[in-house]
């Protein structure tokens, strides 16, 4: 967990920051006092990205409980909460670039009714892939990621360089999205939790044949398939009102050892 944390891109980028500001209102000023407060909001973020982080994350064991998956973590203050599998909305899939060489990855979820977004703070992708199995039956994580289609070329006159990242596929139990590049980022939604489905084209895309496809959950949030082909974009629109019916029908309790 120490070396994953240190390995994120972001914790650096937060220490020099606060550098840069204390060194800049030093200057400025010709005084320590308010460059030392200046620096102190910047401080605070990289507390809570590297140590705190690490305090709250630490020891981060998860088991199964007759309820659902059962997460305990906490160097300082003991946490513990039960994820029932028929909660989960969403399940994201984080692989920092300095992380990629490792085969780690940072599993994240959004549930109904919970403040708790990580399921994960480090693994490696198959104990990651069987975990999430377990939270989204009949999810094969590397199906899925194989499954991805990109965006048209032509999306590259709308996103330079990042038009790489996007992906898409709504195959199988689950209408999964990607995006970055530095940090990708693979979303899954299992189409039994999708609320809604919204199709936009602003006028750039829409003059380039574009558009993204929105499907909002019950966690009060979405995931877009960015840049898709309009097409198609329509085409899986019409098409997700049928997926999340049927995921509805053949969606599991919400808890595993109890019935319907």
């Amino acid at each position: 967990l120490a070396v994953a944390i240190l390995l994120l891109a972001g914790v650096w980028a937060g220490l020099a920051a606060a550098a840069g500001v204390t060194a800049v209102v030093w200057a400025l000023s010709g005084s320590p006092w308010p460059a030392l407060a200046a620096a102190i909001p910047s401080m605070g973020a990289f507390w809570a990205a590297s140590a705190g982080r690490y305090i709250t994350e630490y020891d981060w064991t998860v088991g199964e409980s007759p309820d659902g998956l059962r997460l305990d973590h906490g160097l300082l203050d003991r946490a513990h909460e039960t994820v029932p599998p028929g909660r989960v909305q969403t399940v994201r899939i984080v692989e920092p670039l300095l992380w990629r060489r490792r085969g780690w990855v940072r599993v994240e979820l959004d549930v109904a009714g919970s403040k708790n977004t990580v399921l994960l703070p480090v693994a490696d992708r198959d104990t990651a892939g069987m975990v999430i199995a377990r939270v989204l039956p009949g999810v094969d994580v590397r199906a899925v990621a194989g499954a991805m289609r990109p965006v048209p070329r032509r999306a590259r006159w709308c996103v330079p360089l990042w038009w790489r990242g996007y992906g898409f596929t709504a195959e199988g139990p689950v209408f999964a999205a990607r995006h970055g590049l530095v940090s990708r980022t693979l979303s899954l939604v299992p189409h039994a939790k999708v609320q809604s489905v919204r199709l936009r084209q602003g006028p750039w895309t829409r003059a380039r044949g574009l558009a993204d496809v929105t499907v909002d959950t019950g966690a009060n949030k979405s995931v877009t398939a960015r840049l898709r082909d309009a097409a198609e974009a329509r085409a899986v629109t019409r098409a997700q009102a049928d997926r999340s019916r049927t995921g509805r029908r053949e969606a599991l309790p919400d808890r595993w050892m109890t019935g319907r």
